[in-house]
């Protein structure tokens, strides 16, 4: 009997937890799926009425609760709310809260507005950027109330002490009085006026036909018949005046004309007598030409060697090149990758030979150094070997002998001019490379396919290794163009190979045209101008 007690006991205390642990997850006191939720942060002004758990609403439909609820000071004391939304619904960085209330006497709970999707959306734990809009305090609504039955009081004893006592009365009594006699004498004014207008009904009607046809015949006349005759009168007037003035100056003109006609015929055949008496006499370069072979020799001479330097003109070509090289790791004394420019003009005044003027910049910089040396003298002007002075290592410091000083300048440009010689498909070029002397060999590999091309570099410079930092090595570079269109190509290569610190690969596109591209480009532009206009 003692076990079946024990038994129901326990039974009944564990049904108790299980309603109670269900109870718990049915108000939220206990939950497994925060991992679903995301949390924010809100501050308001006054959270009166909202608690922990409370609901968070979005468009009135349940999607979390409140977390916790805390008094912060930051410049000023606000509330500030930690509430969960479901991951479903993203808010976005002007989203914002409210404190509502269901009904009058309801729960109060916090609704959101998500905010704008073409805004950036919010993450998990940032706070809602945009004011939060409190409740409306009930104490507030009552102070207003009071204050206005106050002065709703005031006014009501200002109206009682003006209109008070047998005095206002008398007063109050006597508008009123005089409020009905004018509403009497207005409504005797009235029946007078109708009576009147009763008896002369006929009379006026006449009066106003009247008036009525003045006022159209005044507006035919304003609008038609004088507008049109004085519109006549003005061309008359113009036409006589223009076709007067045209005559008198065509006269006047015509006759001016024929006047000086007969001075330039004069002066004309004066100056044909003067030039054939100076071509017969010999004088001026067509007298010469006349009369003197060897003038005729001279100017034949002359036009040959015109013709000529046009010829060579016309044999020169121009070549513009411009492409980048973009590094594969970071360059020698920079932290990040460099990223090389070039821009060429090459010159060629016959298929032999070639001028090259180049641009090179550099997103990592170039090196200027500046070594100054100093020399010790003694009063009567003999060298003093500094390391034989009896000096103090700060000493020695200060008046150091050597003084070295590196600079290196980002993002700069130097400035090459080659010359160049062709061998068939080969090419050598000695100049200057990037500031520096150099020499170079290109090498146009030839192809079967006339759409497909590939040129291949060897570039040598900066011998003494002036442009780096610890090594002093030759700067080698090996550069490859593959035309896959007639104007554009893929630069790709090793540069400066044989470095111990600043080895690179590199890879890049440029763009190549000659003059006559040009030419055809700004004839195309030209001839698109011209449509344009006549258009």
């Amino acid at each position: 009997m003692l076990g079946k007690v024990e038994t129901y006991v326990g039974a009944f205390i564990l049904a108790a937890l299980l309603i109670l642990l269900y109870m718990g997850f049915k108000i939220g006191a206990f939950r497994l799926d925060k991992y679903k939720y995301s949390s924010y942060k809100v501050y308001f002004k006054d959270v009166s009425g909202v608690t922990r758990k409370s609901e968070v609403r979005i468009a009135g439909v349940k999607v979390g609760w409140v977390e916790d609820l805390a008094l912060v000071r930051d410049g000023k004391m606000q509330a500030k709310i930690d509430i969960a939304v479901l991951k479903s619904f993203v808010l976005y960085s002007n989203a914002y809260a409210i404190v509502r209330q269901d009904g009058l006497l309801g729960t109060k709970f916090i609704e959101v507005v998500p905010g704008d999707p073409l805004l950036r959306s919010l993450k998990s734990g940032q706070s809602l950027s945009e004011p939060s809009v409190s409740p409306v305090n009930v104490d507030e609504i009552l102070q207003q109330v009071k204050d206005i039955a106050t002065n709703v009081e005031d006014v009501t004893k200002s109206f009682k002490q003006a209109v008070g006592g047998v005095k206002g009365e008398v007063q109050i009594k006597s508008i009123f009085d005089n409020l009905q006699e004018a509403s009497r004498r207005f409504a005797s004014f009235s029946d007078l006026i109708d009576k009147s207008l009763s008896k002369n009904e006929e009379n006026i009607d006449a009066i106003l036909k009247i008036g009525e046809n003045v006022r159209n015949l005044t507006d035919k006349l304003d609008q038609k018949v004088l507008p049109a005759f004085q519109d006549s009168i003005e061309k008359i007037s113009d036409v006589f005046d223009r076709d007067f003035d045209r005559v008198a100056n065509k006269v006047g003109e015509t006759a001016d004309a024929l006047s000086d006609a007969s001075l330039q015929a004069r002066d004309s055949l004066r100056h044909l007598g003067s030039v054939a008496e100076k071509i017969d006499e010999g004088q001026g370069v067509l007298g010469k030409l006349i009369n003197e072979d060897e003038t005729y020799r001279d100017i034949k001479v002359a036009a040959e060697g015109i013709k000529n330097y046009f010829a060579r003109i016309d044999r020169l070509q121009i070549i513009f090149d411009s492409h980048f090289e973009s590094m594969y790791r970071p360059a020698e004394n920079y932290r990040y990758e460099d990223s090389k420019g070039y821009f060429n003009i090459r010159i060629h005044p016959n298929d032999y030979y070639f001028y090259l003027i180049q641009l090179a910049s550099s997103q990592k910089g170039f090196y200027s150094r500046k070594d100054t040396y100093r020399e010790y003298e003694d009063q009567c002007g003999n060298w003093v070997d500094p390391c034989k002075l009896d000096l103090t290592d700060k000493d020695r410091l200060r008046f150091i002998f050597t003084k070295k000083k590196e600079k290196i300048r980002r993002n700069t440009f130097k400035i090459g001019f080659q010359f160049g010689k062709i061998f068939g498909p080969l090419a050598f070029r000695f100049g200057l490379f990037e500031g520096s002397a150099g020499l170079a060999v290109d090498f146009d590999i030839p192809l079967k396919s006339e759409k497909f091309r590939w040129v291949t570099t060897l570039e040598g410079f900066d011998f003494t290794g002036w442009n780096r930092r610890y090594d002093r090595r030759p700067h080698l570079k090996w550069l490859n163009k593959v035309f896959l269109f007639r104007n554009i190509y893929m630069s790709f290569g090793a540069d400066d190979f044989i470095s111990k610190h600043n080895a690179n690969a590199f890879g890049g596109i440029g763009i190549r045209f000659g003059d006559d591209d040009i030419k055809y480009f700004a004839s195309t532009i030209g001839g698109s101008g011209r449509i344009a206009s006549i258009s």
